[in-house]
């Protein structure tokens, strides 16, 4: 199987996987998944609660190590956990962020750890939380949060960026804003995999469609 992906995987490719199992204790997750992600694409992914997208995007930010099967990851296998990470940045449902620490305390240690430079003030300013910088992430709406995550998401965005359900608890101003952040994020090239329950939203940064279902990943027409 490993000599198999080597053989296909090209640097066009963002994400390659081949007959990729998945166990999490007795139960099965991911069932001989094979699935092909460009360089530059956008990719929605469906599937019901508790399908497994967002342990699906887990594993494909090497927190989850494959049970069998092979992947690569802009041509780092999937299994070369350090090596991947430098190329991912996933922005977990939950949003990940510290509740004891404010925006720009947030946005400030998320750029030391990831030894990157970038513009906090400004990042506040894209999402409308200027006014918030101060503010502990314990005391902001669920709502509020979000928008930190998207700006964090901008601020250390890698060439493959995993988005789990970035409309949820935003209202209409909110979800346009999620739109045009995540358009700028392929703008630049950043290959997109957004996990949601809101296809006619996703795909209109991530026309591309899979659908979770019973541990297989399927291709979604455009009229699903």
């Amino acid at each position: 199987m490993a000599d198999l992906l080597s053989a296909t995987a090209t640097p066009a490719h963002a994400l390659q996987l081949r007959g990729v199992w998945l166990r999490l204790g007795r139960e099965v997750i991911l069932r001989g998944v094979d699935l092909d992600v460009s360089r530059g694409e956008g990719v929605t992914l469906l599937g019901e609660n508790g399908a497994g997208k967002t342990t699906l995007l887990r594993l494909l930010a090497s927190a989850l190590r494959p049970t069998r099967g092979e992947g690569r990851v802009m041509d780092f296998d999937l299994r070369d956990s350090r090596a991947v990470r430098d190329q991912v940045h996933l922005m977990p449902v939950d949003a990940g962020l510290y509740p004891d620490l404010s925006c720009a305390e947030n946005l400030d240690f998320a750029l030391r750890m990831h030894r990157a430079a970038g513009d906090v003030p400004a990042a506040l300013r894209r999402v409308n939380l200027e006014a918030a910088a101060a503010r502990r992430v314990r005391f902001l709406s669920a709502g509020m949060r979000k928008r930190l995550a998207l700006a964090r998401a901008h601020l250390l965005a890698r060439p493959l960026t995993l988005v789990d359900e970035p409309f949820a608890n935003l209202d209409d101003a909110g979800r346009a804003l999620t739109l045009h952040l995540l358009g700028e994020l392929r703008a630049r090239g950043v290959t997109l995999i957004v996990a949601a329950h809101e296809p006619d939203l996703a795909r209109q940064v991530a026309p591309r469609a899979l659908r979770l279902s019973a541990g297989k990943v399927e291709e979604v027409g455009h009229g699903s």
